[in-house]
Protein backbone atom coordinates (compact mmCIF):
# COMPACT_ATOMS: atom_id res chain seq x y z
CA UNK A 1 0.00 0.00 0.00
CA UNK A 2 2.98 2.35 0.97
CA UNK A 3 4.66 1.58 -2.11
CA UNK A 4 1.39 2.70 -4.25
CA UNK A 5 0.92 5.66 -2.80
CA UNK A 6 4.59 6.80 -3.51
CA UNK A 7 4.48 5.39 -6.98
CA UNK A 8 0.76 7.68 -7.20
CA UNK A 9 2.24 10.73 -5.54
CA UNK A 10 5.73 10.73 -8.05
CA UNK A 11 3.07 10.10 -11.16
CA UNK A 12 1.21 13.12 -10.07
CA UNK A 13 4.16 15.00 -10.04
CA UNK A 14 5.71 14.33 -13.13
CA UNK A 15 2.25 14.45 -14.97
CA UNK A 16 1.85 17.65 -13.72
CA UNK A 17 5.60 18.93 -14.64
CA UNK A 18 4.77 17.25 -17.86
CA UNK A 19 1.63 19.24 -18.89
CA UNK A 20 3.03 22.60 -17.45
CA UNK A 21 6.14 22.05 -19.82
CA UNK A 22 4.34 20.65 -22.78
CA UNK A 23 2.10 23.89 -22.58
CA UNK A 24 4.69 26.41 -22.35
CA UNK A 25 3.72 27.51 -18.61
CA UNK A 26 7.19 25.91 -17.21
CA UNK A 27 11.03 26.74 -18.71
CA UNK A 28 14.06 24.93 -16.91
CA UNK A 29 15.96 27.41 -18.73
CA UNK A 30 15.12 29.94 -16.17
CA UNK A 31 17.75 28.38 -13.83
CA UNK A 32 20.27 29.07 -15.55
CA UNK A 33 19.63 32.78 -16.22
CA UNK A 34 19.04 32.57 -12.23
CA UNK A 35 23.05 31.31 -11.77
CA UNK A 36 24.01 34.43 -13.95
CA UNK A 37 23.31 36.11 -10.45
CA UNK A 38 25.62 33.90 -7.92
CA UNK A 39 25.29 36.88 -5.04
CA UNK A 40 21.59 36.87 -5.28
CA UNK A 41 21.74 33.18 -4.83
CA UNK A 42 24.50 33.21 -1.92
CA UNK A 43 22.19 36.01 0.00
CA UNK A 44 19.00 33.67 -0.68
CA UNK A 45 21.04 30.49 0.77
CA UNK A 46 22.50 32.39 3.74
CA UNK A 47 18.84 34.04 4.24
CA UNK A 48 17.71 30.13 4.37
CA UNK A 49 19.67 29.45 7.30
CA UNK A 50 18.82 31.96 9.08
CA UNK A 51 15.35 30.68 8.78
CA UNK A 52 16.69 27.10 10.13
CA UNK A 53 18.27 29.18 13.08
CA UNK A 54 14.72 30.40 13.79
CA UNK A 55 12.74 27.12 13.35
CA UNK A 56 15.27 25.07 15.45
CA UNK A 57 15.06 27.79 18.31
CA UNK A 58 11.17 27.48 18.20
CA UNK A 59 11.66 23.34 18.72
CA UNK A 60 14.04 23.81 21.32
CA UNK A 61 11.27 25.86 23.32
CA UNK A 62 9.29 23.07 22.31
CA UNK A 63 11.35 20.23 23.48
CA UNK A 64 12.47 22.28 26.96
CA UNK A 65 8.86 21.86 28.18
CA UNK A 66 9.94 17.80 28.56
CA UNK A 67 13.56 17.65 28.17
CA UNK A 68 15.25 16.65 31.45
CA UNK A 69 18.74 17.73 28.88
CA UNK A 70 19.52 20.80 27.64
CA UNK A 71 20.53 20.00 24.01
CA UNK A 72 22.93 22.47 22.67
CA UNK A 73 21.41 24.66 20.03
CA UNK A 74 24.26 24.11 17.37
CA UNK A 75 24.17 20.16 18.15
CA UNK A 76 19.72 20.38 17.66
CA UNK A 77 20.77 22.74 14.53
CA UNK A 78 22.31 20.08 12.74
CA UNK A 79 19.57 17.71 13.76
CA UNK A 80 17.07 19.42 12.13
CA UNK A 81 19.18 20.20 9.08
CA UNK A 82 19.75 16.05 8.88
CA UNK A 83 15.73 16.21 9.48
CA UNK A 84 15.49 18.22 5.93
CA UNK A 85 18.05 16.30 4.26
CA UNK A 86 15.76 13.33 4.55
CA UNK A 87 12.99 14.92 4.15
CA UNK A 88 13.93 15.69 0.43
CA UNK A 89 15.18 12.28 -0.09
CA UNK A 90 13.25 9.62 1.42
CA UNK A 91 10.65 8.15 -0.07
CA UNK A 92 6.76 8.09 0.38
CA UNK A 93 5.27 9.53 3.70
CA UNK A 94 8.06 9.17 5.61
CA UNK A 95 9.16 12.39 6.63
CA UNK A 96 12.78 13.57 7.64
CA UNK A 97 10.84 14.72 11.18
CA UNK A 98 10.68 10.92 12.35
CA UNK A 99 14.54 11.39 11.49
CA UNK A 100 15.18 13.87 13.76
CA UNK A 101 13.68 11.71 16.68
CA UNK A 102 16.17 9.54 16.52
CA UNK A 103 18.71 11.54 17.15
CA UNK A 104 17.22 13.62 20.12
CA UNK A 105 16.05 10.50 22.08
CA UNK A 106 19.07 9.79 21.93
CA UNK A 107 20.15 12.86 23.87
CA UNK A 108 17.69 12.77 26.20
CA UNK A 109 15.47 8.99 26.70
CA UNK A 110 12.97 10.48 29.12
CA UNK A 111 11.10 12.04 26.13
CA UNK A 112 8.30 9.96 25.44
CA UNK A 113 7.47 8.87 21.95
CA UNK A 114 3.88 10.25 22.23
CA UNK A 115 5.58 13.78 23.09
CA UNK A 116 7.61 13.65 20.12
CA UNK A 117 5.29 13.03 17.99
CA UNK A 118 3.50 15.40 19.88
CA UNK A 119 6.13 18.04 19.72
CA UNK A 120 6.25 17.61 15.61
CA UNK A 121 2.51 18.27 15.71
CA UNK A 122 2.74 21.70 17.88
CA UNK A 123 5.99 22.60 15.15
CA UNK A 124 3.81 22.27 12.18
CA UNK A 125 0.88 23.80 13.25
CA UNK A 126 2.71 26.68 14.49
CA UNK A 127 4.17 26.95 11.00
CA UNK A 128 0.79 26.96 9.63
CA UNK A 129 -0.09 29.80 12.32
CA UNK A 130 2.30 31.82 11.24
CA UNK A 131 1.44 31.66 7.29
CA UNK A 132 -1.95 32.52 8.26
CA UNK A 133 -1.50 35.31 10.48
CA UNK A 134 0.56 37.00 7.62
CA UNK A 135 -2.06 35.84 5.09
CA UNK A 136 -4.51 37.85 7.32
CA UNK A 137 -2.84 40.58 8.43
CA UNK A 138 -1.41 41.85 4.60
CA UNK A 139 -4.90 40.47 2.64
CA UNK A 140 -6.56 43.49 5.29
CA UNK A 141 -3.88 45.88 4.25
CA UNK A 142 -4.41 45.00 0.46
CA UNK A 143 -7.66 43.66 0.12
CA UNK A 144 -9.55 46.72 -1.72
CA UNK A 145 -6.12 46.70 -4.43
CA UNK A 146 -5.96 43.04 -5.23
CA UNK A 147 -9.66 42.60 -5.32
CA UNK A 148 -9.86 44.72 -8.45
CA UNK A 149 -7.39 42.14 -10.18
CA UNK A 150 -10.34 39.77 -10.94
CA UNK A 151 -13.18 38.29 -8.96
CA UNK A 152 -11.10 35.13 -8.48
CA UNK A 153 -8.40 36.50 -6.20
CA UNK A 154 -11.42 38.21 -4.34
CA UNK A 155 -12.54 34.64 -3.59
CA UNK A 156 -8.63 34.05 -2.45
CA UNK A 157 -8.68 37.01 -0.23
CA UNK A 158 -11.81 36.07 1.57
CA UNK A 159 -10.78 32.58 2.24
CA UNK A 160 -7.50 34.38 3.75
CA UNK A 161 -9.57 36.86 5.90
CA UNK A 162 -11.74 33.02 7.21
CA UNK A 163 -8.48 31.13 7.91
CA UNK A 164 -7.36 34.48 9.56
CA UNK A 165 -10.62 34.65 11.86
CA UNK A 166 -10.14 30.57 12.56
CA UNK A 167 -6.78 30.70 13.75
CA UNK A 168 -7.07 34.37 15.87
CA UNK A 169 -10.18 32.54 17.24
CA UNK A 170 -8.06 28.99 17.51
CA UNK A 171 -5.59 31.07 19.76
CA UNK A 172 -8.03 32.82 22.07
CA UNK A 173 -9.78 29.34 22.85
CA UNK A 174 -6.77 28.42 24.12
CA UNK A 175 -7.26 30.65 27.25
CA UNK A 176 -10.73 31.25 27.56
CA UNK A 177 -12.32 28.44 25.97
CA UNK A 178 -10.36 25.49 25.82
CA UNK A 179 -13.91 23.21 25.81
CA UNK A 180 -14.71 24.99 22.51
CA UNK A 181 -13.44 22.18 20.15
CA UNK A 182 -15.12 19.51 21.93
CA UNK A 183 -18.39 21.41 21.39
CA UNK A 184 -18.04 21.50 17.92
CA UNK A 185 -17.19 17.83 17.04
CA UNK A 186 -19.18 16.47 19.31
CA UNK A 187 -22.21 15.79 16.81
CA UNK A 188 -19.81 14.03 14.58
CA UNK A 189 -18.04 11.80 16.74
CA UNK A 190 -21.77 9.83 15.92
CA UNK A 191 -19.79 8.61 12.89
CA UNK A 192 -17.18 5.68 12.69
CA UNK A 193 -14.88 7.67 10.51
CA UNK A 194 -15.70 11.16 11.60
CA UNK A 195 -15.10 10.10 15.04
CA UNK A 196 -11.29 8.52 14.44
CA UNK A 197 -10.44 12.32 12.88
CA UNK A 198 -12.12 14.04 15.89
CA UNK A 199 -10.03 12.11 18.12
CA UNK A 200 -6.90 12.93 16.28
CA UNK A 201 -7.93 16.71 16.09
CA UNK A 202 -8.96 17.16 19.83
CA UNK A 203 -5.74 14.69 20.50
CA UNK A 204 -3.82 17.96 18.57
CA UNK A 205 -6.16 20.49 20.47
CA UNK A 206 -4.56 18.82 23.64
CA UNK A 207 -1.49 19.23 23.07
CA UNK A 208 -1.37 22.93 22.02
CA UNK A 209 -3.46 23.66 25.18
CA UNK A 210 -0.34 22.13 27.15
CA UNK A 211 1.42 24.79 25.66
CA UNK A 212 -0.52 28.09 26.06
CA UNK A 213 1.53 29.87 28.31
CA UNK A 214 4.43 29.64 25.47
CA UNK A 215 1.92 29.79 22.40
CA UNK A 216 2.19 33.43 21.54
CA UNK A 217 5.73 33.98 21.98
CA UNK A 218 5.70 30.63 20.02
CA UNK A 219 3.82 32.41 17.66
CA UNK A 220 5.31 35.23 17.03
CA UNK A 221 8.64 33.41 16.49
CA UNK A 222 6.98 31.26 13.79
CA UNK A 223 5.40 34.31 11.84
CA UNK A 224 8.84 36.36 11.83
CA UNK A 225 10.28 32.73 10.00
CA UNK A 226 7.45 32.28 7.33
CA UNK A 227 7.64 36.31 6.87
CA UNK A 228 11.51 35.63 6.00
CA UNK A 229 10.36 33.00 3.88
CA UNK A 230 7.90 34.64 1.75
CA UNK A 231 10.58 37.19 1.67
CA UNK A 232 13.44 34.93 0.23
CA UNK A 233 10.95 33.57 -2.19
CA UNK A 234 10.51 36.88 -3.49
CA UNK A 235 13.75 37.97 -3.53
CA UNK A 236 15.65 35.19 -5.67
CA UNK A 237 12.23 35.68 -8.01
CA UNK A 238 11.09 39.03 -9.16
CA UNK A 239 13.81 39.57 -11.32
CA UNK A 240 12.23 36.97 -13.69
CA UNK A 241 8.72 37.53 -13.34
CA UNK A 242 6.83 38.40 -16.48
CA UNK A 243 4.98 41.22 -14.67
CA UNK A 244 4.81 43.51 -11.94
CA UNK A 245 5.72 42.00 -8.79
CA UNK A 246 5.58 43.86 -5.44
CA UNK A 247 6.86 42.74 -2.39
CA UNK A 248 3.04 43.86 -1.05
CA UNK A 249 1.64 41.54 -3.17
CA UNK A 250 3.88 38.72 -2.29
CA UNK A 251 2.86 38.49 1.43
CA UNK A 252 -0.96 38.06 0.25
CA UNK A 253 0.06 35.41 -2.16
CA UNK A 254 2.61 33.51 -1.84
CA UNK A 255 1.70 32.04 1.55
CA UNK A 256 -0.93 30.46 0.38
CA UNK A 257 1.25 28.40 -1.97
CA UNK A 258 3.49 27.64 1.07
CA UNK A 259 0.23 25.79 2.72
CA UNK A 260 -0.73 24.41 -0.45
CA UNK A 261 2.83 22.76 -0.55
CA UNK A 262 2.45 21.34 2.85
CA UNK A 263 -0.25 19.17 2.24
CA UNK A 264 1.46 15.85 1.10
CA UNK A 265 0.22 14.86 -2.09
CA UNK A 266 3.64 15.19 -3.54
CA UNK A 267 7.13 14.83 -2.47
CA UNK A 268 8.25 18.15 -1.82
CA UNK A 269 5.39 20.38 -3.20
CA UNK A 270 6.93 18.57 -6.96
CA UNK A 271 4.26 19.55 -9.51
CA UNK A 272 1.65 20.15 -7.40
CA UNK A 273 3.87 23.65 -6.52
CA UNK A 274 4.51 24.43 -9.99
CA UNK A 275 0.50 24.24 -11.27
CA UNK A 276 -0.39 26.31 -7.50
CA UNK A 277 2.16 29.00 -7.96
CA UNK A 278 1.14 29.67 -11.82
CA UNK A 279 -2.54 29.62 -10.69
CA UNK A 280 -2.03 32.46 -7.72
CA UNK A 281 0.58 34.47 -9.15
CA UNK A 282 -1.56 34.25 -12.26
CA UNK A 283 -4.02 36.34 -10.54
CA UNK A 284 -2.06 39.38 -9.97
CA UNK A 285 -1.06 39.30 -14.00
CA UNK A 286 1.77 37.33 -13.43
CA UNK A 287 2.81 34.79 -16.19
CA UNK A 288 5.55 32.49 -15.66
CA UNK A 289 4.66 31.34 -11.68
CA UNK A 290 5.65 28.24 -12.29
CA UNK A 291 8.87 29.50 -13.42
CA UNK A 292 9.05 31.39 -10.54
CA UNK A 293 8.15 28.21 -8.00
CA UNK A 294 10.50 25.95 -10.07
CA UNK A 295 13.94 28.86 -8.70
CA UNK A 296 12.79 28.68 -5.14
CA UNK A 297 12.03 24.65 -5.10
CA UNK A 298 15.74 24.08 -6.77
CA UNK A 299 17.11 26.43 -3.78
CA UNK A 300 14.97 24.88 -1.47
CA UNK A 301 15.98 20.98 -2.29
CA UNK A 302 19.37 22.46 -2.81
CA UNK A 303 19.74 23.79 0.65
CA UNK A 304 18.12 20.58 2.01
CA UNK A 305 20.68 18.55 0.51
CA UNK A 306 23.41 20.22 2.58
CA UNK A 307 21.69 18.20 5.42
CA UNK A 308 24.11 15.16 4.11
CA UNK A 309 27.07 17.02 5.61
CA UNK A 310 25.86 17.41 9.04
CA UNK A 311 25.06 13.69 8.79
CA UNK A 312 28.25 12.05 7.25
CA UNK A 313 30.08 13.78 9.76
CA UNK A 314 27.89 12.95 12.56
CA UNK A 315 30.18 10.47 14.64
CA UNK A 316 27.09 7.72 15.26
CA UNK A 317 24.81 6.96 12.27
CA UNK A 318 21.15 6.06 13.19
CA UNK A 319 19.94 3.25 11.48
CA UNK A 320 16.48 3.78 10.01
CA UNK A 321 14.13 1.65 9.53
CA UNK A 322 11.54 2.37 6.74
CA UNK A 323 8.75 0.93 7.93
CA UNK A 324 8.93 1.98 11.48
CA UNK A 325 8.96 5.54 10.24
CA UNK A 326 6.14 4.48 7.57
CA UNK A 327 4.31 3.41 11.60
CA UNK A 328 5.00 6.47 13.54
CA UNK A 329 3.92 8.60 10.52
CA UNK A 330 0.86 7.14 10.02
CA UNK A 331 -0.42 8.59 13.94
CA UNK A 332 0.33 12.28 12.66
Amino acid sequence: MNLLKTLFKFLLAFGLIYWLVNSGKLDFAILGEVLKSPLKVLVSAFSMLGVLCLVNWRYRIILAHKSEVVIPFFRLLKYNWIGMFFNSVLPGSVSGDFVKIFYIKDEDHSLTNKFMLGSIIIDRVLGLFGLIIILGLFTIFNYTELSNFSPDIKKLLDLNLFLFSCVILGLLSLFYFQDLPSLIVKPFRKIDILDKISIKLLGIWDNLCDFKNKMVFLTVISTFLQLSSVIIFWFITKDFAEGDFPIKYAFSIIPVGFVAISIPIAPSGLGVGHAVFHSLLGYIGIKNGADLFNIYFFLVLSFNLLGAIPYLLSKTKKQISFQNLDDHSGEI
